[in-house]
């Protein structure tokens, strides 16, 4: 009969957080939670930790190992990762290659693209009711720095999401570091691949983890710490402003048709701007909108707070248009059968 190792922090930790994000999703009994395990120190991490809770929570765990085909010896990691999985008790574990179409983005974007569809796809074909990922408190750190690098406001802030409902997936670890997780993989005599990509100054999430240590250098330890923090004090944030933006749409509506909606300036204007500009962004894409920037969003705000008889606003798909006390938003008509 093999030992099973004896409980270490890294270890408790690590249970801990997979036991706690399951908990607040209330899956019910008998659902299947599918383990996202590149073969990494994180997700071997999650892997052990998701086998050993989910019995106890009354669900099933599985894993699905994507494959992206990038380098030398890619089938071979997949191969061990999914053999890992097996012995720790997951089923299924399936391996799923993917084609990785380079495009203006990048190989990054394109590999996290084609990634999360195929984790879409093995979730829907296997009626999995989540898909957990591995990504830690530094990998949220890291994608703070990138997104104030390009300038995305907010959002960059907010960081990962700890669960997304839109694409039913989660990610347990955000809290714990990089090299705690790689000692709950010590401590229970797992091994796990280190990707050479990661090491790669090529690739920008690189270049802000190298950032990211000499930060931590420069600055004294807990950098990361506080950034992963400040990410997840600014989603709540986020997460309040939406909902209040979403309530201002019902209560600032006043008309609808086939093809327009108009809303109350007067009920707009009283709200503070960040819950107003999120609500025009709502109602934009509501609308028909397509690709909105914040540009566009504070021409339509002009509309509202620095009104003197300026033209509509053009975005792609909709025009938006201040008749006397009504902001409209009109959806730009369909183009005519046969029209040049």
């Amino acid at each position: 009969m093999t030992q099973r190792p004896r409980l270490t922090p890294a270890m408790a930790d690590a249970r801990r957080a997979v036991r706690e994000q399951l908990e607040s999703l209330e899956l019910p009994k008998g659902s299947l939670v599918l383990v996202a395990c590149s073969g990494g120190g994180d997700s071997i991490a999650l892997a052990a930790a998701t086998a050993f809770e989910v019995p106890r929570l009354g669900l099933f765990a599985g894993a699905v190992i994507v494959d992206h085909q990038l380098q030398m010896g890619s089938g071979e990691v997949a191969a061990r990762a999914k053999q890992t999985c097996e012995e720790l008790g997951l089923n299924p574990v399936l391996v799923e290659p993917v084609t990785v179409e380079v495009a203006g983005n990048g190989m990054e974007a394109a590999a996290r693209d084609a990634r999360y569809q195929a984790l879409e796809r093995v979730r829907i074909s296997q009626a999995a009711a989540l898909v957990l990922l591995g990504h830690n408190l530094e990998d949220q750190a890291e994608t703070v720095l990138l997104g104030l690098a390009r300038g995305s406001g907010l959002s960059a802030l907010a960081g990962m999401d700890g669960f997304d409902p839109a694409r039913l997936i989660a990610r347990p670890f955000l809290g714990l570091s990089r090299s705690l997780l790689r000692q709950a993989c010590v401590d229970q005599g797992l091994k796990y691949w280190d990707d050479p990509h990661n090491q790669d100054p090529k690739f920008a999430r690189v270049r802000a983890r190298n950032l990211l240590d000499d930060l931590e250098a420069e600055l004294g330890p807990g950098f990361a710490k506080a950034l992963a923090r400040t990410a997840n004090q600014v989603s709540e944030v986020e997460e309040l402003v939406a909902s209040l933006a979403a309530d201002l749409v019902l209560d600032a509506k006043v008309s609808t048709s086939a093809r327009a909606v108009s809303y109350s300036v007067e009920q707009l204007a009283l709200q503070p701007s960040a819950v107003r500009t999120a609500a025009l962004h709502l109602i934009a894409t509501t609308a028909g909108a397509k690709s909105i920037s914040s540009a566009q969003i504070q021409a339509i705000d002009a509309l509202i707070t620095n009104w003197h008889g300026q033209k509509s606003a053009a975005l792609s798909g909709i025009t938006v248009e201040r008749v006397k006390d009504l902001l409209i938003f009109t959806r730009s008509k369909p183009p005519t059968p046969g029209a040049c």
